[in-house]
């Protein structure tokens, strides 16, 4: 089984930077890297956070786990991503696309 993940840097706000992340399989969703780069929220388009969990790459834990494992998962994966890509990049990336088998 393939599947793949596609983000996008929609917007930068004061709270951070926006990602619109879709997978081939039809999940979407938004999420909001915080301007130091290290904290990730699901959040709406406008970059309003919605719920608790948070994922701080600094610590490697998620908190405040939402309880739906599909929206968890995709978020994890997105965050994932995004994270590994700016620290390869040494700045939050503009677009990132990941294949995972």
């Amino acid at each position: 089984m393939t599947a793949s993940l596609t983000c996008r840097k929609i917007r930068t706000l004061e709270a951070g930077s926006v990602y619109a992340w879709e997978t081939a399989e039809g999940g979407t969703g938004n999420i909001l890297i915080a301007p130091e780069g290290s904290v990730a929220r699901p959040c709406t388009l406008e970059g309003i956070a919605l719920g608790d969990m948070l994922l701080d790459k600094n610590v490697g834990n998620v908190e405040n786990p939402d309880p739906d494992p599909k929206l968890r998962r995709a978020f994890l994966i997105a965050a994932s991503a995004i994270f590994q890509e700016g620290e390869r990049q040494g700045r939050l990336p503009d677009t990132i696309t990941r294949t995972y088998w």
